[in-house]
């Protein structure tokens, strides 16, 4: 008569009660997420921390949300009349974001008003000094203004928006920032989640 141990190996079954077979060593599978480290973006391995640079998909973007810019800052003083090109009031505890104009000029299609913004007014978005980490304030602005910088501009090329002087203060912790103070740096910016 065959022992118990004996019917299970020669019937190709496993004793999975017995409280006294060597349990197998789970392998840790690699736990890889989007990020971005030093503006650049790419995928990190939580398990090991290692970051891996690469672009960003579509799909991915879209998913991860934010997006590293350059952006320079702006205040009452530097607009003139009350009000921004969107005909929203404009003073410095609005919260509001200018972008670049979409076409250069010269070069908007006839009967298309040159100062069109390059992303719709009304637009909501977050900004941030860094997207990680519950500490981070997130500024909630929406885009009321146009100017003349980013690709289609005449001045800071590489910018993609221009804060207003609340939106600055609010991203850098700082309630009573300048603009000359602010300059230009990199922030986080996605759209707003409704």
């Amino acid at each position: 008569m065959k022992s118990y141990k004996e019917f299970c190996k020669d019937a190709n079954i496993q004793e999975f009660w017995n409280p006294f077979a060597p349990k197998p060593n789970p392998v840790a599978k690699p736990q890889s997420v989007l990020a971005y480290k030093n503006y650049q973006s790419g995928v990190l391995n939580k398990s090991t921390n290692e970051f891996t640079p690469r672009p960003h998909s579509g799909p991915e973007q879209t998913r991860y949300g934010w997006k590293p810019v350059s952006v320079s800052s702006y205040s009452k003083k530097d607009t003139p009349g009350p009000k921004t090109a969107s005909g929203h009031k404009f003073d410095d505890k609005q919260r509001l974001v200018a972008v670049p104009y979409k076409y250069k000029e010269g070069q908007a299609p006839k009967g298309t008003w040159e100062g069109t913004p390059s992303t719709p007014f009304g637009t909501k978005l977050n900004v941030t000094a860094k997207p990680m980490g519950t500490s981070t304030k997130v500024s909630n602005t929406s885009v009321q203004d146009t100017g003349n910088f980013g690709p289609a501009g005449d001045y800071n090329k590489s910018t993609s928006y221009d804060l207003s002087r609340q939106t600055a203060a609010d991203v850098t912790g700082n309630p009573n920032i300048t603009s000359t103070e602010f300059g230009k740096r990199k922030v986080y910016v996605r759209p707003s989640k409704p």
